[in-house]
């Protein structure tokens, strides 16, 4: 199928057809993207509210400094979720090829069970990915709010900041349903373990993380 991050196809009618991808791990990245989006919408028309530096004093202002890397990292970011909204599309089309594998002989039946287990681990990879992805866009809030105590900075945009962080957590969300699904095909797997593990780990650090940063924007928003 092709990737509609290429084609430029709209999403919504892509996501919308009778057809399995793209489908909700896809969803999750574009979700993802659309928050690095608005960190970097955020951060572009901060920079605009930054005033000129003292002609005496010279040099950069810290300030701008500090916006123009939380920019970049945003826009490196959306990279990583264009991508993985491609191989999300990609390990599901690996699956039904593995599906689709004959299954006659004894040997044709043990192939087809290593094939499906190794679609599994992919497709559960490439979710994993996604949320990882997810709590970088935490750190880039963070960033902007401490950058905003700096005195020459002044946060705009300051509810599409809320908005990024509530798209990213919509999308760790709708990640983790295709983790908890792809694990359960790889029950007495030995690479049930490992994955198991690092999801663990960072379902572990989105839930101490996304509520704390979340009342700290809200107040935020409260304060500006």
């Amino acid at each position: 199928m092709t990737n509609e991050t290429e084609t430029g196809l709209d999403f919504a009618e892509s996501l919308a057809a009778a057809t399995p991808t793209p489908g909700g791990g896809a969803a999750a990245a574009r979700g993802g993207l659309l928050a690095t989006s608005l960190v970097r919408m955020v951060t572009g028309i901060s920079l605009q509210k930054i005033e000129a530096p003292d002609s005496e004093e010279g040099g950069e202002d810290p300030g701008q400094a500090l916006l123009e890397g939380t920019g970049d990292s945003a826009r490196k970011l959306g990279e990583r979720f264009r991508a993985l909204e491609a191989a999300d599309i990609a390990v599901f089309d690996d699956f039904m090829s593995a599906i689709r594998l004959p299954k006659e002989s004894e040997d044709e039946i043990a192939s087809r069970k290593l094939a499906l287990r190794d679609a599994a681990e992919k497709a559960t990879n490439v979710p994993l990915d996604t949320l990882a992805a997810c709590l970088e866009i935490f750190e880039l809030i963070d960033g902007l709010l401490d950058a905003a105590s700096i005195g020459t900075v002044r946060l705009g945009a300051d509810s599409d900041l809320g908005a990024a962080l509530e798209f990213s957590n919509a999308a760790f969300r709708a990640a983790e349903l295709n983790i908890n699904a792809n694990l359960s095909m790889l029950k007495d797997d030995p690479r049930l373990e490992a994955l198991s593990t690092r999801y663990s780990a960072l379902r572990e650090r989105f839930e101490e993380d996304f509520p704390v940063l979340r009342t700290r924007v809200l107040d935020w928003l409260k304060d500006h």
